[in-house]
């Protein structure tokens, strides 16, 4: 069967419709619970989990190295789970990098604006005016943040093959819709969308491993095959690319591994100037 994905500009409301559709479905239920699996396989702070998720780049935040590795590990484990299909996904970002694949559907509901302005943060005993500056300044601050982590506008509704606003449609009918179009025959499960998953499962997989020695490889993944992009010295770019292939080459279901090397100008003008 099909995999859902929900993307909401309030967290709740995310969750509530994604528990409900999951219910209806009888399919399984993935969210931030997943994030105390993924803390503890690589002993790292929940919290910061939580935080490459939530909080856009500032100067005095999370550095981006620990972004990029926080995200990575996040990646990593909800596509391992998206794989087995029969899920519905919310919280993990997934619908910025699940692109491509057939017979996922990527929803995107907008909550209704007074309903959100009631619920700002410290807007309590505020004009609604108040509450709805809060929420733009909120959609600014998640803008920025999907820009950063992925290069990805999440509310560009382009992104979703369907946006439903709650404005004048409650959450039981917006789950009766999504339940409707996810019956469609285009979001079943193809033989190339079930590989087109695979792909993006094993990808992240090996990024996600390589990330700590290597912290600006690229990789794509196709039937087995990994392409990996990065930068080095001229002077370093077949040692790096050796170690890149003995890396990778040892994660399961990698079958070749071909490196591409690219000058690294920005390391290479610093050392000049030394």
């Amino acid at each position: 069967m099909s995999v859902i994905i929900i993307s909401s500009d309030d967290h709740q409301t995310g969750q509530e419709i994604a528990a409900a559709t999951a219910r209806a479905m009888g399919y399984s239920e993935l969210g931030r619970e997943l994030l105390k699996e993924v803390a503890e396989r690589h002993q790292i702070a929940e919290a910061k989990l939580v935080k490459a998720l939530d909080d856009p780049p500032s100067f005095l935040g999370m550095s981006r190295k620990l972004r990029s590795l926080c995200l990575a590990y996040i990646q990593e484990a909800v596509l391992g789970r998206l794989v087995e299909d029969n899920v519905v996904c919310q919280g993990l970002a997934a619908h910025l990098y699940v692109c491509g694949v057939s017979h996922v559907l990527r929803v995107r509901v907008l909550s209704d604006p007074e309903k959100e302005a009631q619920k700002a943060p410290n807007q309590k005993g505020k004009p609604t005016e108040a509450g709805e500056k809060e929420i733009l300044r909120q959609k600014k601050l998640r803008r920025r943040w999907s820009m950063a982590a992925f290069g990805l506008d999440e509310t560009d509704p382009s992104l979703y093959d369907l946006v439903i606003n709650l404005d004048q449609i409650d959450q039981s009918e917006a789950v009766d819709i999504i339940k409707d179009t996810v019956g469609y025959r285009r979001f079943f499960p193809m033989t190339y969308s079930v590989n087109c998953m695979q792909d993006l499962e094993l990808a992240a997989r090996v990024r996600a491993s390589m990330l700590k020695r290597f912290s600006d490889v690229r990789v794509q993944a196709r039937s087995g095959t990994l392409v990996v992009e990065t930068a080095a010295l001229k002077r370093e770019k077949q040692k790096k690319a050796k170690a890149i292939r003995e890396v990778a080459g040892e994660i399961p279901g990698v079958r070749y591994v071909e490196v591409h090397v690219i000058n690294d100008i920005f390391r290479r003008a610093a050392e000049s100037f030394r």
